[in-house]
């Protein structure tokens, strides 16, 4: 997983770039790739769709991020071994219902309603349904919950199914302490992967050095760098500069984005051409491969927070999500899932022609870089959740946050 710019100097426009810092309120345009992030307002909804429809029972199941059942529908569930909890309805119909939108409230054993960025006002979630004539019908509805455990307490929880202003639907599912899969803790730090000989050979970006330089304790959060004359990074919610060879329209998005005072998330560019610009939770704009596009549509319109995007000088990509990662190329797939095994949940990823760096919340896996960027990457006093690189030596490390490192 809005507001006016106030741009603090323009250096070099045309033969460097533009650095403006955050901006102050002023109300949003909603402008940008995709739509709008985040679902807002409860959307309206079919006055009459459930007349026909009476919801006769809720079992909660326990299943993996790929829908893999571990607790079968009703049975117990215990609190080592939980990922996803998913309900399942039964219902009678006596009209079919299509493209219901229905909505949930999932409350925590201390009364609390589950909600984050993409929830809708009020709700939990949203999920579209179809409803077919007969009794004792039965329909599986998306889970909530994460593939790393350790979501659900034991405890009692309540599951409420609401449309239209009305509770349809609720009941109370007990998780139980222990189980026979361990809660996954990660209370250290490490690395993993390979390197290679390389030869340095990128142009120094030194108006992006010099302005993170300038920026000092306000630090630098991410950026993309290529190996010639392309380069970008961001500070705090919006602030940004950016070298003049970058493409016009990735420039025109920051600016627009900042203008805004939409959070700039995340940002890449190549030498080739391609450029994608991350704004608030899952807004998007860009020059992006075809099949790239259609995954960024897709996590948009599923209302997923889009952490991370990288595109290589080739075209081959990848993209990271609160809830997936996908990757154009089946060895990127492969490492991205040899890092999430050992390292949990990915925060981002670097994909270049030759290697692959992804940065979890237990360390940072990689393949096939550059020897000096192994080095800086286990040389910093803070664990990197972000590494921009290229094959030629020359990087930009970050914590996420404030804390940076570079070699450009």
């Amino acid at each position: 997983m809005v507001l006016i710019a106030a741009f603090i100097g323009v250096q070099g426009v045309d033969a460097q770039g533009t650095i403006a810092k955050p901006n102050k309120p002023k109300p949003s345009n909603n402008s940008g790739g995709g739509k709008k992030p985040g679902r807002g307002t409860t959307p309206a909804t079919k006055k009459d769709a459930m007349t026909y429809v009476t919801i006769t029972g809720i079992s909660i199941g326990n299943v993996t991020y790929d829908g893999d059942m571990i607790t079968y529908y009703g049975n117990t569930l215990y609190e080592n071994e939980m990922k996803y909890a998913k309900p399942r309805l039964t219902y009678n119909c006596t009209k079919a219902a299509n493209d219901v939108t229905l909505y949930t409230k999932i409350f925590r054993p201390n009364g609390t309603m589950i909600t984050n960025s993409s929830s809708p006002a009020g709700y939990t979630t949203s999920d579209d349904a179809d409803f077919s004539t007969g009794n004792s019908n039965s329909l599986v509805l998306p889970g909530w919950g994460s593939d790393d455990g350790g979501y659900y307490e034991k405890g009692i929880w309540r599951w409420e199914i609401w449309y239209n202003g009305r509770k349809l639907a609720s009941t109370a599912f007990t998780v139980y302490g222990g189980g026979t899969t361990p809660t996954p803790t990660r209370t250290s730090f490490d690395y993993y992967g390979t390197t290679r000989d390389y030869t340095d050979n990128a142009k120094a970006l030194s108006y992006i050095t010099t302005t993170i330089k300038e920026w000092g304790d306000k630090g630098c959060r991410t950026g993309a760098i290529t190996e010639n004359e392309r380069g970008v990074a961001f500070y705090g919610k919006n602030g940004y500069c950016y070298t003049g060879a970058c493409p016009d329209g990735m420039k025109n998005a920051i600016k627009e984005f900042n203008n805004s005072n939409y959070r700039l998330s995340d940002v890449t560019v190549t030498d080739s051409g391609w450029w994608c610009v991350v704004w608030n939770d899952n807004g998007y704009r860009g020059h992006m491969p075809d099949k790239m596009t259609e995954a960024m549509k897709k996590f948009n319109n599923d209302g997923e927070e889009i952490w991370s995007v990288s595109i290589c000088e080739n075209g081959n990509w990848s993209i990271i999500t609160n809830k997936h990662w996908d990757a154009s190329h089946e060895t990127d797939k492969a490492n991205l899932k040899r890092a999430y095994e050992k390292f949990g949940t990915i925060r981002s990823c670097c994909v270049t022609n030759k290697g692959i760096v992804v940065c979890c919340d237990g360390g940072v896996y990689y393949k096939d870089i550059p020897t000096n960027v192994e080095t800086a990457i286990k040389d910093q006093d803070f664990h990197p959740q972000i590494v921009k690189f290229t094959d030629s030596g020359t990087y930009l490390i970050t914590d996420g946050d404030k804390q940076r490192s570079w070699y450009m």
